[in-house]
């Protein structure tokens, strides 16, 4: 039995937050990719990919934006196991409220146009602007923050800085939605958006064909340099062209995957006994996204109630959620975040109990509105098992089960569409603040990040402690005293951290490091 499994791990976080709060100097001489060597004696890589939402990487919303993103835009940062290394940046120093980066000098847009401190100003200027309505602008800089960027190109720095603490800003700037976008993409945003705005690119890779829903193909830039400086060894070469196909269904993936129609393919736990160590076929599986029921709680919907959110906690079986969802693959969480997250609290006696009678008390004849991505389960059999166990209990339940992008666009894009949703929340960050941002501030329509409109006061104070807090002990208790105020006033319900699971023709390899949700590592190893 032979499983690739790489566990994410975020150590990266907490390396990276310790280093941002004892305001030292960070380090990460850049050199080519371990992986790029003789690239172009490479061939192509076909793997999978759900359908994206925007080629913008500002507005990247869903997995396959960010994924996307990571293939044309490069960030200043990246995560490594252990921390942070350098993407175009070689060394940074930050503290609670600033940093400053130091660029690399060989690195160039798609056009030719050397990136400067000037160019990535530009870039982060847009991200940070309010009137851009970034959905990462809260998780990278905190919300409700303000951002000044300073650019020096004479000593070839950049430099942030915040009105307000926020420790996790330079782990921020290793996000996807990062990414920096030359001005070729700035200034034409709608060409931007449709992968269409010729030398916008930072990143090793042009998107050369685009069939919407079906496929995207992308071509490696010869005379890219800029590769991380990866600590981990990555085996194998890349590729000169990464071929991404729309396939929703993870048992039509396994089929594409075995008759050699496809390198690399999502799969879900079922479909593990096929490719673990068989005719060659190997797995890979790294814990990824956190689901948790979040509820839209705007005046004159049926959760702006406490006790109704309470009783769809009390008719939800978290433990049959699990077998639904992942096959006992996933680690049910006690916190919206996976046990290895740094702060996370495994004690599970915050959590509303099962209780199906009390439910039905409350739920009989209510209407719910429950929308919820394909990706919670097999054909997003998650999102029918909480419509089915909210039916028992006697509430009238409509579903939307959709593919990722129309669930972003409902849910991110439609504030009166519904009600509640099964959340899969990518914790790119790595720490128990990002599922916490999706319910303090502004909401989304504000420019902010809170979903549901939730009102919790106490949320709110101790999610301003451990944002402003100097130490990781005082970060971790204020911090898990928000988890436990959202928790207690149900304006969520945490669920499961379910895996993410490729299955690998023998010759390719996949991983995520450091936790790297939205930079999956692929490689033609033979």
């Amino acid at each position: 039995m032979r499983h690739t499994r790489t566990r994410t791990v975020p150590v990266t976080a907490a390396v990276a937050m310790t280093a941002v709060l004892a305001g030292c100097t960070t380090t990460g001489a850049t050199s080519s990719d371990p992986g790029g060597g003789d690239a172009a004696g490479a061939t192509k890589i076909r793997t999978t990919i759900d359908v994206p939402a925007s080629f913008d990487p500002v507005k990247a919303l869903s997995l396959p934006d960010y994924v996307l993103a990571r293939n044309s835009y490069d960030t200043l940062v990246r995560k490594d196991d252990g921390g942070l290394v350098g993407g175009l940046a070689t060394k940074w120093k930050a503290t609670p409220t600033s940093a400053t980066f130091t660029l690399r000098t060989d690195a160039t847009c798609a056009d030719g146009t050397p990136i400067t401190p000037k160019i990535v100003k530009a870039s982060l200027d847009r991200f940070a602007d309010p009137k851009t309505a970034a959905p990462d602008l809260p998780t990278v800089f905190g919300p409700g923050n303000k951002v000044k960027v300073t650019a020096d190109d004479a000593a070839n720095k950049v430099e942030i800085a915040l009105t307000r603490p926020w420790g996790d800003m330079v782990t921020g700037l290793s996000v996807a939605s990062t990414g920096i976008v030359c001005p070729a993409g700035l200034k034409d945003v709608k060409a931007l958006a449709a992968g269409k705005a010729k030398g916008s690119q930072s990143g090793p890779y042009l998107l050369r064909k685009s069939q919407s829903g079906v496929s995207y193909s992308y071509a490696l830039r010869p005379e890219y340099k800029a590769w991380p400086a990866w600590r981990t060894k990555i085996p194998g070469k890349v590729a000169t062209t990464m071929e991404y196909l729309v396939s929703p269904d993870p048992t039509a993936t396994g089929n594409l995957v075995t008759s050699g129609q496809l390198d690399i393919g999502k799969i879900d736990a079922s479909g593990i006994p096929r490719f673990d160590g068989v005719n060659g076929h190997s797995v890979s599986i790294s814990r990824f996204s956190d689901f948790y029921l979040l509820f839209n709680e705007r005046p004159g919907t049926v959760f702006a109630d406490v006790a109704t959110r309470r009783a769809v906690a009390q008719a939800v079986d978290r433990a049959a959620f699990t077998k639904v969802v992942s096959k006992d693959t996933g680690e049910p969480s006690t916190m919206f975040v996976q046990k290895a997250i740094p702060c996370n609290d495994p004690d599970s006696s915050s959590l509303v109990p099962k209780d199906k009678a009390a439910a039905s008390a409350v739920l009989k004849g209510k209407k719910i509105r429950l929308v919820g991505p394909q990706v919670v389960g097999p054909a997003g059999a998650g999102n029918q098992y909480i419509q089915e166990a909210l039916r028992a209990a006697g509430a009238d339940v409509t579903l939307a089960n959709v593919d990722v992008g129309a669930w972003v666009g409902t849910v991110f894009g439609k504030p009166d569409a519904w009600d509640l949703t099964v959340f899969a929340d990518l914790n790119f960050l790595g720490t128990l603040a990002n599922p916490l941002g999706h319910f303090v501030g502004p909401t989304v329509p504000e420019g902010g990040g809170n979903l549901g409109a939730v009102k919790n006061p106490a949320l709110n104070k101790a999610f301003a402690q451990g944002a402003e807090a100097t130490n990781e002990g005082a970060r971790c208790a204020a911090y898990q005293k928000a988890a436990k105020a959202l928790i207690s006033n149900v304006d969520a319900v945490p669920l499961v951290n379910d895996p993410f699971i490729y299955a690998l023709r023998e010759g390719f390899s996949a991983q995520m490091l450091g936790g790297s949700l939205d930079d999956p590592i692929l490689r033609i190893t033979g």
